[in-house]
């Protein structure tokens, strides 16, 4: 199906029980929160899976276009020379398969382009491994944070990064500080220099040269509380900006799914 042409499309597929577990005070929320792409359909645990299909090119997922393009990544796995791509980004051969730490865990690809790891993947992981794998220079990190907005090329996708990763992974912080914190740790999370330290600060590596930092302030002395996302000043000579967009946004989704089955 193509996107919907508005949110009443999408309500009309959901259970309308107005049960919460999604995060959204009402199942029309949530249709919203799917058409404005806050929120991916999967959200809502509820939902069949024929429902799925039909949106799951809506608003919080790649759509047929990031399909077409994860395939032809894919294909070109057929003539990437493993050796040289493991020594260029950090990565080892074993066998067949070119075998990268992906947020702390075992990530593989053959050269027949299937890939070999407990993470799921799609085109929002996929892509930009793909991406790595093919194109990235390996330039070391420097500990220079900057936000998506002053990377090259991140600032004409800055509103929606912000929507679709920093203001909804601030909302599941929101919601548990706790659980968020051990969300983020079964990712291999670790803890981040003095000077950037807030009330949950961490750094992920989606690859070994491409990190990313969050910082999360809690709710006190009645201000609001804040969370934002940096990625090291180099991550754009290892991945592109719009792949540095799929790891955000993929992430917060992943993050999302954890959440409502751990309640």
């Amino acid at each position: 199906m193509s996107r919907p042409k508005n949110a009443m499309e999408i309500f009309k597929h959901l259970e309308k029980s107005n049960c919460r577990e999604c995060g959204e005070k009402s199942c029309l929320a949530f249709a919203g929160a799917v058409f404005t792409g806050a929120k991916p359909i999967e959200a809502c645990p509820r939902v069949d899976e024929a429902t799925k299909a039909l949106f799951n090119c809506g608003a919080g997922e790649t759509g047929d276009n990031g399909d077409i393009f994860f395939s032809r990544l894919k294909e070109e796995m057929a003539s990437c020379d493993f050796a040289e791509a493991a020594q260029r980004i950090g990565g080892r051969v074993s066998g067949d398969t070119l075998v990268l730490k992906v947020l702390g865990k075992d990530f593989g690809v053959s050269h027949d382009g299937h890939f070999h790891t407990d993470l799921h993947v799609n085109p929002y992981l996929g892509v930009p491994f793909l991406n790595h794998v093919l194109r990235g220079k390996g330039t070391q990190p420097k500990e220079e944070w900057i936000s998506y907005r002053d990377i090259p090329g991140g600032r004409e996708q800055y509103n929606l990064f912000h929507r679709r990763c920093e203001v909804n992974m601030k909302r599941l912080a929101d919601s548990s500080a706790g659980l968020f914190d051990d969300l983020v740790h079964l990712f291999d999370a670790k803890a981040v220099a003095a000077q950037f330290q807030s009330d949950i600060s961490v750094v992920l590596r989606f690859f070994p040269t491409v990190p990313m930092m969050v910082c999360y302030w809690d709710d006190q002395d009645g201000l609001d509380s804040s969370l934002n996302v940096f990625y090291d000043s180099t991550a754009i000579d290892n991945v592109d900006a719009e792949s540095l967009f799929y790891l955000g946004v993929g992430f917060t989704y992943m993050l999302e799914r954890l959440a409502l089955r751990h309640g």
